[in-house]
């Protein structure tokens, strides 16, 4: 097991850019969400109140608190995780990659496409790639029975 005293991990430098990704998009989602939580209509942003009005919903209270919470806070834990070499964290930049591909891939069906979902589809898509060669690299996944 690839450890570094005090518990810390190693990180080669290609996770710096899954850091970059991780931090972009919480810095984009953090202020969206929380416009969302704060007024649920969607209206301050543009965003048209019908496009959730007839879902399970009804408003982008609850979306906006997502977007808020895993998006936007829960990318930015992680990235400093990643910072700071803890053992959870390529874990976590893989967990949030997937989970932001499955927020576009719902956001994708159930409002228009817009230019922005398929770049940020491409960063969650980056974190995960990203994380799997991480974890690879520290013996946690995909280690082939000779190495172990």
């Amino acid at each position: 097991m690839a450890r570094i005293a005090g518990g810390r991990i190693e990180r080669p430098g290609f996770v710096w850019v899954g850091i970059a990704a991780q931090v972009f998009v919480g810095v984009m989602a953090v202020p969206v969400g929380l416009v969302m939580v704060l007024e649920p209509s969607g209206s301050p942003l543009g965003i048209p109140h019908e496009w959730v009005a007839d879902s399970v919903f009804g408003s982008f209270l609850v979306p906006g608190l997502f977007l808020l919470l895993v998006n936007g806070i829960g990318q930015l834990v992680a990235a400093a995780l990643a910072v700071m070499r803890t053992p959870s964290a390529p874990w976590l930049m893989g967990a949030f990659g997937v989970v932001l591909m499955a927020w576009i891939v719902v956001q994708v069906l159930v409002i228009p496409l817009s230019v922005l979902q398929p770049i940020i589809f491409a960063l969650g898509l980056l974190e995960g790639i990203i994380a799997f060669f991480w974890l690879r690299g520290l013996g946690w996944l995909g280690a082939r029975t000779g190495d172990r």
